[in-house]
């Protein structure tokens, strides 16, 4: 069986779990520097999610970014602070690691939905992508997930 490795960042320990939960068949960690989960997609492949908030004392990403797939980044829509400190993760990660990204503003039921157009992500670079969806949903959870691995591979055949 192989092993893939996706973080998920957030400044929010909330969004984090709510995010893994809609996602993995098991959630082993929870606390405040780390999540961890896994989700099964096949009996040849598992994924561990590891949802992180990274600081520069309390977690090497140096470490954990020689493993790491691609990143999703969360922040809630409508909330400037947690925009900027996506931002600046979004940056950190493709300029510093290169790494795979997909930016995902969180947006509650009770909000207007997005446009179709929107629903498989927006480019924008060449490592980013930028999706809307709600943590608490499973399938929109999963469409995230997606737009990672899609992202992935559109860099790995370039």
């Amino acid at each position: 069986m192989r092993i893939g490795e996706i973080a998920v960042v957030s400044s929010d320990q909330g969004d984090r779990g709510h995010f893994l939960e809609s996602l993995c068949d098991q959630i082993e960690t929870v606390n405040e520097d780390i999540s961890f989960g896994r989700y099964m997609i096949n009996d040849q492949l598992l994924i561990h999610f590891y949802g992180i908030y990274p600081q520069e004392d309390r977690l090497s990403l140096d470490l954990i970014s020689q493993k790491i797939l691609g990143y999703i980044i969360l922040f809630r829509w409508g909330d400037v602070n947690s925009f900027r400190q996506a931002q600046k993760f979004a940056d950190l990660f493709t300029s510093r690691y290169g790494a795979s990204v997909v930016i995902a503003g969180h947006v509650d039921k009770n909000k207007p939905g997005m446009p179709k157009e929107f629903e498989s992500g927006i480019p924008i670079d060449k490592r980013g992508v930028f999706i809307f969806c709600n943590i608490s949903e499973s399938r929109s959870v999963r469409k995230v997930v997606l737009a990672l691995v899609d992202q992935i591979l559109d860099q790995h055949n370039n």
